[in-house]
């Protein structure tokens, strides 16, 4: 029965083989067109991607030349606006221009024409010629333009050459807007037409740079062709900051030409695959084989991504579904410290930090009831050794099919794969780097402050001049038992306390700092306790330790007792009910930088200044403001809120750092860290009992305010001296020009509308060099000593001025001068 079968199916065999063969052809044939097609797709959107990059390279190499040349134009209208270079020749202006454009190959020449399109200034040396550009459209839109406009030109031909180029130029305008020409750098087109040769794109390719409205400026290869392509691919990009436009094309023939010979190929390969496959024996030894083949790189593959998976820097997890390990990477067992065999017996939670499994089990629910297809976010896992590790997962849900599984079993299984990498240190970057950040916007913040400090007790100064020069005068003036000298002294008093005020604000400003000098810590912080101790309730105990004796810092004697008797004053108001304050003076060693609470020292050798109180202690919210300026705990009118200002401004202007330490209810210390010197502690200079007085001798004083130029003469007329004022430095410059021999001396302020003392020191200096010049000023700093040495100053006298410090001074310049 089973013979009669076969028998009677033989002669259906070769039509079962012929429908095969052919049905593999049809396949064969359409697989083959498909490839084609997709092949002609992708050879179209690699030739677009590569266009595309191109030109954006060319457009960002464009805008980079092109900046070059409009910030020589900026340049070049600042330079033109400079008052002193009008008086400049042509040769000279040229000579100026030709150097700012050396090492630009881009730019031809550099021109600045006024507003009726005359050339007032050329890079081209031996110019014959001065054309009018007035006409020109580049010029005519600039004219119409508000503010610093810029323009990119139409293709043009140079005035002066006739050759090919084209205008970047931008509109010059007065301080009121009004237009006064343009200046402007012709563009050399071979200069980008060189750049687009050398990139050669192949035939069939060009480059173009248009201008936005579509003119085309520059094109390579120029356009000689009779007969334009039927089909062109182009990228087109916004050159970035300029109206001009990148085009990058190439002709769509051109670009499938590799296609069209693989097709060819494939064409060819199909039909061999067809005449090959007529057997039906070939065609399933063929397939067969395949099937091997397809195998092998199964198992290739298989071992390709096992690899992968052992040695991928990251690490790899599997979950079932109900959250337990099924396969963990080594990369991943090292960042726990766990083994595989051990974490197949641990869920995923179970190693994770307490505080983060929450809201990690919530993500992974939505994760598999299908709200997210993958998840990604950042939790914390707790080594075996205790450590905690910060890990950033990626998770996503896959089902693992099975093909031959019973029915009464579902046929996939959900698991989750995740991709976990170690960001602990990263973490740690980022918390410090936020750190810095908020330490650098506080810096930012108290600079800012200081300087708006510092421009006040300027013109403060100023003020308590007047008051304390003109109430001394009326002090020793009136009768001593009077009732009008007991006003007067209170009136000094309250002016010497506002004077105090403005040497401390001029210190947080960090304006008041001068000349530093070794000074010794001990007896500054001895003396500052003595004074303070005449003061302080019986309530409250005073534990002194002053143990380094011998310990300079480079300052000033002043800013240390400030800092001492602010850090004692802000404790003993701590302490309202009694308490011990103690004040601590050692030596301090950092063999590393050390992060304080205020500032970052070492490595080094420092003086600790240690002040600490047992009151009712600061709050760590607190703690973050105390320093900053005008931050004050105290009711209105009780503080000004500049103590801790300016004990953080002194301590940083000295390169040290404050740590603080409170806890509420205990008490707070404060540790002052200010770095020694081995520098030698400067000589006292005596000072006479008596004031020395004048012979007669002629003084110029100088100040725009009235009042502190009477008061000087004054002054001056009693010290006997001969005064001649002046409330203008220019007419006061001009008088000593008139009789430069006339005067003996002068006196001028720093800070005046017209000349500052510092011009006017120069002015004088230059016309009689041996004349002693006193600078004053309320605003000195070690900048300002400087510029004073430079100009010929021979002293620099702090505002308000008293009579004394002026007369010794003046003893010793006139001394001097005659000497």
């Amino acid at each position: 029965m089973r013979n009669e079968q076969g028998a009677a199916g033989a002669p259906y065999l070769p039509w079962v083989i012929a429908i095969g063969a052919g049905l593999i052809v049809l396949l064969v044939c359409v697989a083959s067109g498909w490839d084609s097609w997709r092949a002609r797709r992708l050879t179209l959107a690699d030739n677009d991607r590569e266009m595309s990059s191109l030109a954006s390279a060319i457009a960002e190499q464009t805008a980079r030349s092109l900046q070059e040349v409009e910030l020589i134009l900026r340049r070049t209208s600042v330079w033109e606006r400079d008052p002193r270079n009008q008086l400049m020749t042509p040769a000279e202006k040229a000579a100026f221009l030709a150097h700012q454009i050396e090492g630009l190959p881009q730019i031809r020449e550099v021109t600045i024409a006024d507003e009726h399109g005359v050339r007032t200034a050329t890079s081209i040396a031996a110019a014959s010629s001065s054309p009018n550009i007035a006409n020109r459209q580049y010029f005519q839109d600039l004219k119409k333009a508000s503010g610093d406009s810029v323009v990119v030109s139409e293709p043009l031909k140079s005035l002066t050459d006739g050759k090919p180029t084209f205008a970047v130029a931008i509109r010059l305008q007065d301080p009121e807007g009004r237009f006064e020409g343009v200046a402007r750098a012709l563009v050399d087109e071979d200069y980008f037409r060189d750049f687009y040769r050398r990139i050669d794109l192949g035939p069939g390719a060009a480059i173009r740079l248009l201008r936005d409205g579509g003119t085309p400026i520059v094109q390579f290869p120029a356009e000689t062709q009779s007969k334009m392509p039927s089909r062109v691919r182009s990228a087109i990009r916004q050159v970035p900051g300029l109206p001009l436009l990148v085009v990058v094309s190439r002709d769509e023939s051109v670009a499938l030409a590799d296609w069209r010979t693989s097709s060819i190929n494939a064409l060819v390969g199909t039909g061999s695959i067809s005449a090959f496959v007529a057997l039906l024996a070939f065609a399933l030894i063929r397939q067969m084989r395949r099937l091997g083949e397809v195998n092998q790189r199964l198992r290739s593959s298989e071992h390709r991504w096992r690899a992968v998976f052992e040695h991928a820097p990251l690490g790899i997890i599997v979950l079932s579904a109900d959250g337990h390990y099924t396969a963990t990477n080594p990369a991943f067992q090292r960042m726990i410290g766990y083994g595989s065999t051990e974490l197949e017996r641990l869920g995923a939670f179970d190693i994770m930090y307490r505080d983060d499994v929450l809201l990690a089990r919530e993500r992974v629910d939505k994760l598999l009831s299908g709200v997210h297809e993958r998840i990604h976010f950042q939790t914390r896992y707790t080594r075996r050794d205790g450590q905690v590790v910060w890990a950033d997962i990626s998770m996503a849900r896959v089902s693992a099919h099975q093909e031959h599984a019973p029915q009464n079993i579902r046929d996939s299984e959900e698991m989750l794969v995740a991709t976990v990498e170690d960001i602990t240190s990263l973490r740690e970057a980022e918390q410090e780097r936020s750190e810095l950040e908020g330490q650098l916007r506080q810096s930012q913040k108290l600079e800012a402050l200081g300087t708006f400090a510092g421009g006040i007790a300027h013109d403060f100064n100023n003020i308590l001049g007047a008051i304390l020069g003109y109430g001394e005068r009326a002090f020793n003036s009136l009768p001593v038992a009077s009732d009008e000298r007991r006003y007067v002294e209170q009136v000094l008093n309250a002016a010497n306390r506002a004077r105090t005020l403005v040497e401390r604000i001029l210190t947080f400003s960090r304006s008041g700092m001068g000349t530093r000098v070794p000074v010794r810590v001990s007896p500054v912080v001895s003396e500052t306790i003595e004074l303070l101790q005449g003061h302080l309730a019986d309530s409250i105990e005073l534990d002194v330790k002053l143990n380094a004796n011998d310990t300079y810092v480079a300052g000033d004697a002043t800013h240390l007792h400030q800092v001492v008797m602010n850090l004692c004053s802000n404790a003993v108001l701590a302490m309202p009910s009694g308490g011990t304050l103690g004040v601590t003076l050692d030596k301090a060693h950092f063999a590393f930088v050390a992060t304080l609470s205020e500032g970052r020292v070492g490595p080094g050798d420092f003086v600790r200044l240690t002040v600490s109180d047992t009151g009712a202690g600061i709050s760590s919210e607190v703690v973050e403001r105390i320093f900053n300026p005008f931050f004050t705990t105290r009711r209105t009118g009780e503080g000004t809120g500049l103590g801790l200002s300016l004990v953080d401004g002194i301590v940083r202007e000295y390169g040290g750092g404050i740590d603080v330490q409170s806890v509420v209810g205990q008490g707070t210390r404060f540790d002052i860290y200010l770095p020694v010197t081995d520098a030698p502690p400067p000589a006292a200079d005596g000072i006479p009992e008596d004031l020395p007085r004048g012979d007669g001798q002629i003084v110029l004083i100088v100040d725009d305010e009235d009042a502190l130029v009477t008061l000087a003469e004054e002054v001056l007329a009693d010290l006997g001296y001969e005064p001649v004022g002046f409330r203008s430095s220019a007419a006061a410059l001009q008088a000593f020009k008139e009789d430069p021999n006339r005067f003996d001396v002068v006196v001028t302020d720093q800070t005046m509308p017209e000349l500052t003392g510092l011009a006017l020191v120069s002015e004088i200096r230059a016309i009689r060099n041996t004349l002693p010049v006193i600078l004053c000023s309320g605003y000195g700093n070690p900048a300002l000593e400087e510029e004073a040495r430079k100009a010929g100053a021979a002293a620099l006298l702090r505002k308000p001025l008293r009579s004394g410090e002026l007369a010794l001074v003046l003893h010793q310049m006139l001394g001097r001068a005659t000497d």
